[in-house]
């Protein structure tokens, strides 16, 4: 019989050993697509680390933008090529009449606009393209946020899980004086992004995605000081064949 207990016991501890090591091991790996953390484990206040990874190099991507102001509303057809990390090239139409309003392209911190419609061709950085096109978010973010991936940062992030907005959640700096938050659901795509800086706020969310890609399908962006201004972005077709020709000229 002693003999008995004492090989149960051995058992259980060997059970107990092993369940504590497949834990710890758990915790030790950051939580990817490919290795998510089960829906019946999280907790309120959980903290892992979440690596958001783009498989593609190139991306090509067929979109519809609808701006909402107070004075009514704009619709665009743009088509967007991009290169990760480095290239952002865009061709603008407008939706009504079917006349191309512009080209743009960005590469890393330098930019150009050209519209024969408006008489435009402009150089500068890609911040200063903001201001020309309108778009409150700065161009050298846009790659990302297309993309559905974090914005200045390559790496995984430590996310903490709030139970109450379903979503896990992560705080960072962009320099001294731009803060972001970005939220993650379960399945680990991005949620939302808000970016904080002296002069805005702007916030970023995603509400549909491509399952193949992982890309977002729609995104809407609002300002905190002015929420009756919205830009809803609805992409109907992503390509990943790449590389693709970018051309510009002037």
């Amino acid at each position: 019989m002693s003999k008995g207990l004492s090989i149960g016991h051995m058992i259980r501890t060997i059970a107990l050993v092993v369940g504590a090591s497949l834990m710890l091991t758990n915790c030790g790996k950051p939580i990817s697509p490919e290795n998510p953390l089960k829906r019946e484990k999280i907790n309120d206040g959980v903290s892992r680390k979440i690596l958001l990874e783009d498989g593609f190099p190139w991306t090509q991507s067929f979109a519809r933008i609808t701006a909402y102001t107070p004075e009514g509303e704009q619709r665009f057809k743009v088509q967007v090529r991009s290169k990760q990390d480095s290239i952002l090239w865009a061709a603008i139409s407008d939706d009504m009449i079917g006349l191309r309003v512009g080209k743009a392209i960005v590469i890393k911190d330098s930019a150009a606009f050209t519209s024969t419609l408006l008489g435009l061709d402009w150089t500068g950085s890609a911040s200063d393209l903001a201001g020309v096109t309108g778009i409150e978010v700065p161009f050298q973010y846009l790659n990302r946020i297309l993309r559905g991936q974090l914005i200045g940062w390559d790496e995984a992030l430590k996310y903490r899980f709030n139970a109450d907005r379903d979503l896990w959640m992560s705080d960072y700096s962009l320099g001294s004086d731009r803060q972001v938050r970005a939220a993650l659901d379960r399945d680990l795509f991005m949620a939302e992004i808000i970016i904080q800086d002296p002069a805005e706020i702007a916030q970023i969310k995603y509400l549909e995605w491509d399952q193949r890609t992982r890309y977002p399908k729609r995104i809407e962006l609002t300002l905190v000081s002015r929420p009756e201004y919205k830009v809803v972005i609805e992409i109907t077709d992503i390509r990943t064949e790449g590389p693709y020709n970018t051309p510009f000229s002037f």
